[in-house]
């Protein structure tokens, strides 16, 4: 296989990648239970190499950032990102295998985000704020100005249900 076709699996996988993280962040309140998801890239030179790091960012609620990284060499044609597990380095030809993979990691974002509204309502909880401290907190987290650190209404009604859920005591 010659350096340009290897080319075109890379020019691949960015279009198909387009078009998914189109698919999650046309509609704003899509856009916000997705965390602001974006994809950046970079090439990097080392002697003979030359790597591209493909990089999909996105936020939790309140602003922590996270980031999917795959990194594709030109000189061999592989796609390399770590396992599941993160724990394990996979490395394919195969664009993909590669997109499936980053298909799941993108869907999987909403439930990532309300795990950790999750916990951060925990938080609050365990800090001793009132139920009325915890709806201003959520408040606050739909009408921040950092769209990707924002709750979508979504977020907002399973916080809600959430808070009361865990702050009504049991009889």
């Amino acid at each position: 296989m010659t350096v340009g076709t290897h080319g075109s699996s890379l020019q691949h996988l960015r279009a198909q990648l387009d078009e998914l993280i189109a698919s999650c962040t046309t509609i704003r309140e899509r856009r916000i239970g997705y965390g602001n998801l974006r994809c950046e890239s970079s090439n990097w030179h080392r002697a003979d190499e030359e790597i591209t790091n493909i990089a999909l960012i996105y936020e939790t609620p309140g602003g922590s950032t996270c980031q999917i990284n795959v990194a594709y060499d030109h000189h061999s044609g592989q796609f390399t990102y770590l396992g599941d597990e993160l724990n394990t380095t996979v490395t394919t030809s195969d664009s993909q295998e590669v997109l499936a993979m980053l298909n799941q990691q993108i869907r999987a974002i909403p439930q990532k985000r309300l795990s950790f509204l999750r916990q951060q309502i925990d938080h609050w909880m365990d800090e001793g704020k009132t139920r009325r401290q915890l709806f201003a907190e959520l408040n606050k987290l739909l009408q921040t100005e950092f769209l990707g650190g924002r709750i979508s209404t979504t977020e907002l009604r399973d916080g809600i249900q959430y808070a009361l859920a865990r702050h009504t005591p049991v009889p």
